[in-house]
């Protein structure tokens, strides 16, 4: 079963009249001025500081009107990071909502209710906590049982409990029934395990931090580390971990497709036999794993990093690392004392409360959670806004390469079979909603507990003994609604697997304006699109098989030649933000041109909401991140952008020289 479905032509008969009939109920008036519209106009230019010239610092200006949360200041670095939290604010009554539709949802109502009970004295036993740890093949603070693989530990944690620490494995739904095709990416874990040891690191308090985890944790026989042995293990916790998101994180990412029997080429000292035996071990897959059976990666430079892992540590160090990991992710939903452990203090504690039941009851439920979310606050008017949208940006990129002349006839053929292909994974399919299916599915999960922590291991347990079907796998696959947003576009399925939880204000608004949709939610859209015609993604036919080039040797030049315009100015590429502004500008204009009843919205022109919303999403609280030139690297080679805001020649924002991609 495919739990979603791909988002490619909304142009049935059915979507265009229902589409009509919203337009034509619309009242004859001259500016959009619904909530929606009001709302954004005044996020956009409420503290909007009209001392800075948007022509020399678009960036400053449009950010002059952001002020970052401060309650969340350590996770919430951009407003995509805030409207996720404030996602996690809203869970209790989108369950809620969501269980009057599909009555199973009040296993994980009742789950995160147990969460944010404010009863200290309901404590998981920590037995129960261990005998999972015992079943993953982890001990802690107890030293590693000399028999367990770390790779094994590994593989059985991302796919079979759910747990994707250092790597997510999945089996994608569109696999070849006769020979196995599995999917190896960096895990999705990998930041949030980094960010928290930074957090702890720079508070000064790691041995106080370990420490807290100990005492819950140790026995009469267990052996205590002294100070100096503590931070042996925050040094090899830190270079782990660095390593790790210094991967996941990397710009330059190699995706490749090949044989098992291969795999080792990359991951030495871990052999393709290694990796086999323990496939086979731990993921159980019928029929077997074998060496001509494929392995999709995102990255071949995250093989080699997992590789270096076991060629500077011993299995040993690395369960010790992952049961450590484990304990600092998962030991808090235990006890409300660990979690002040985990946070810092009682204050934060409680202030993070609600992001940190709503994220463990997600990963827990995941396909309920998408389910029930999807029917508690979305309709079917804005899967058809967001479908015909997303066409438009399809057909609109279509139709400028074909209009690029210096892409001759054979490779826009190409590209634009590749392109025409691209599928955004959003929607669940109308079987996966079902109330009946979701109630077998979860049958075996708790309905009732003592404690959050007990909701949580039980649930651990029913997720393991769970048959390796479709829809298990579509809802593993689903991507985390937790910052950073995980937007991603994957070069070998050539599909856009988009959060549900970005399908919201600011991004998106139900009641918004086309310059709203094309520089929000459009715009994040257009950017991974545009990811499929990258210096990596021409290297990717349709098929999503490794090929030389879809480009012609005369077309790669000049190809080349724009691909590189801004690398005098530092910036190794123009991909894909600009071309993906000229797409998502392009179609708004059309859009606007062919809906005589579309109505902007008061006080701004639909251009300047168009910018502002791209570079206001682009914010960040810190200036560390390339953020603020991401924006100026949009605007300075946009002649619509300097149109708008009348930049004369010669300001910052309005070089002589600029780059595009389609003329």
């Amino acid at each position: 079963m495919v739990v979603a479905a791909a988002v490619i032509a909304a142009g049935t008969i059915a979507f265009f009249a229902f589409v009509a009939e919203v337009h034509l109920s619309k009242k004859l008036k001259k500016y959009c001025d619904s909530e929606d519209c009001l709302s954004h106009v005044d996020m956009l230019t409420a503290n909007l500081d009209g001392n800075i010239d948007p022509c020399e610092d678009f960036s400053a200006y449009v950010c002059s009107a952001w002020t970052p949360t401060a309650e969340y200041r350590e996770h919430v670095k951009t407003p995509i990071d805030g409207m996720l939290y404030a996602r996690f604010v809203g869970f209790s009554k989108m369950l809620a909502e969501g269980t009057k539709k599909i009555p199973v949802g009040d296993k994980a109502l009742a789950m995160y209710e147990s969460c944010m009970s404010s009863d200290t004295t309901k404590v998981t036993n920590l037995d129960n906590f261990r005998r999972l740890m015992k079943a993953i093949g982890l001990s802690w603070p107890e030293q590693p049982a000399a028999n367990v693989s770390a790779l094994g530990t590994l593989l059985a944690m991302a796919y079979k409990w759910q747990m994707p620490l250092w790597m997510s494995v999945a089996v994608p739904v569109t696999r070849d029934t006769e020979k196995w095709r599995l999917q190896i990416k960096p895990g999705h874990y990998i930041n949030i395990l980094r960010n928290q040891y930074e957090n702890v690191r720079s508070g000064g308090g790691y041995t106080a931090y370990w420490q807290g985890y100990y005492n819950a944790f140790r026995s009469n026989s267990t052996q205590r580390l002294d100070e100096p042995s503590i931070e042996a293990v925050a040094d090899t916790e830190g270079a782990i971990l660095g390593n790790l998101k210094s991967s996941f994180a990397s710009l330059k990412k190699i995706p490749a497709v090949m044989p098992f029997s291969s795999i080792g080429n990359y991951t030495a000292p871990l052999s393709a036999n290694a990796w086999l035996e323990q496939l086979n071990l731990h993921l159980e897959l019928t029929p077997p794993v074998l060496p001509d059976h494929q392995v999709i990666t995102s990255d071949t430079g995250f093989l080699t990093t997992l590789g270096a892992m076991f060629a500077n540590y011993t299995s040993q160090s690395i369960l010790s690392h992952l049961a450590w990991s484990f304990v600092q992710l998962y030991a808090p939903i235990t006890s409300p004392n660990l979690q002040v452990v985990r946070f810092g203090d009682p204050w934060k504690a409680q202030l993070y409360r609600p992001a940190f039941c709503a994220h463990h009851v997600e990963e827990t439920f995941k396909l309920l959670v998408f389910a029930v979310e999807y029917v508690s606050r979305l309709t079917r008017k804005d899967q058809v806004i967001v479908n015909m949208g997303y066409s438009s940006l399809i057909s609109t990129l279509l139709r400028m390469l074909n209009s690029s002349a210096w892409l001759d006839s054979e490779s826009q053929k190409l590209v634009g079979s590749k392109v025409a292909a691209v599928q955004a994974i959003l929607w669940p399919s109308s079987n996966a909603i079902v109330s009946e299916t979701l109630e077998e599915r979860y049958s075996d999960y708790p309905t009732k507990e003592e404690t959050f922590g007990d909701y949580w291991i039980s649930a651990r347990f029913a997720i393991s003994r769970h048959n390796r079907t479709d829809w298990f796998e579509a809802a593993q696959s689903l991507p985390m609604n937790v910052p950073p947003a995980e937007f991603e576009y994957d070069y070998v399925l050539n599909n856009i697997e988009i959060p549900i939880g970005i399908v919201d204000r600011p991004l998106y608004y139900r009641s918004g304006t086309r310059a709203m949709f094309y520089g929000g939610l459009g715009f994040q859209m257009a950017l991974e699109i545009l990811n499929a015609l990258d210096k990596e993604g021409i290297h990717w036919n349709s098929d999503g098989e490794p090929v030389a080039s879809i480009l012609s040797e005369g077309s790669t030049k000049t190809f080349e030649s724009k691909d590189t315009c801004l690398k005098g100015e530092g910036i190794e590429s123009i991909f894909p933000e600009i071309p993906a502004v000229e797409v998502a500008y392009s179609a708004m204009i059309r859009a606007i041109q062919s809906d005589q009843t579309a109505l902007p919205a008061e006080g701004l022109s639909e251009d300047k909401i168009f910018f502002m919303t791209i570079c206001y999403m682009m914010c960040r609280s810190t200036t560390t991140h390339d953020s603020i030139d991401t924006c100026g690297k949009i605007v300075r080679n946009s002649p619509a952008f300097q149109k708008t805001f009348m930049c004369r020649n010669g300001t910052k924002m309005n070089p002589t020289k600029k780059c595009g991609f389609f003329t």
